[in-house]
C-alpha cells in the first residue's frame, strides 16, 4: 500500500506541469496592437502595388531586341581576315 502511496504522488508531480501547460487561461500571445494592424495592412498594400506593377511592365515590354552597340558599328561591311 506504501509504494501505490508513493507512485501515485509521484504520477500526480510528473503530471501537474503537463496540465498546467494544457490550460488556456493566460498564457496566450497578447492581441496586436493597433500601430501593428496598421503595419500589416500596409505591408499588403505595397506588395499588391509591387504586384500590380510587375504585371503592367511585363505587358509592356516590346519583344523587339535592342542592340545597344548599334551606333558603335561602321555601316559599311569591313571584315579582317
Amino acid at each position: 500500500m506504501k509504494k501505490l502511496t508513493i507512485g501515485l504522488v509521484m504520477l500526480a508531480l510528473l503530471a501537474g506541469p503537463a496540465v498546467a501547460q494544457k490550460r488556456g487561461g493566460g498564457g496566450g500571445a497578447p492581441p496586436p496592437s493597433p500601430e501593428d494592424m496598421q503595419r500589416k495592412r500596409d505591408a499588403a498594400i505595397l506588395d499588391q502595388q509591387y504586384k500590380d506593377a510587375l504585371k503592367r511592365s511585363s505587358s509592356d515590354a516590346t519583344p523587339t531586341r535592342v542592340d545597344p552597340w548599334a551606333n558603335m558599328r561602321s555601316t559599311t561591311e569591313t571584315t579582317k581576315r
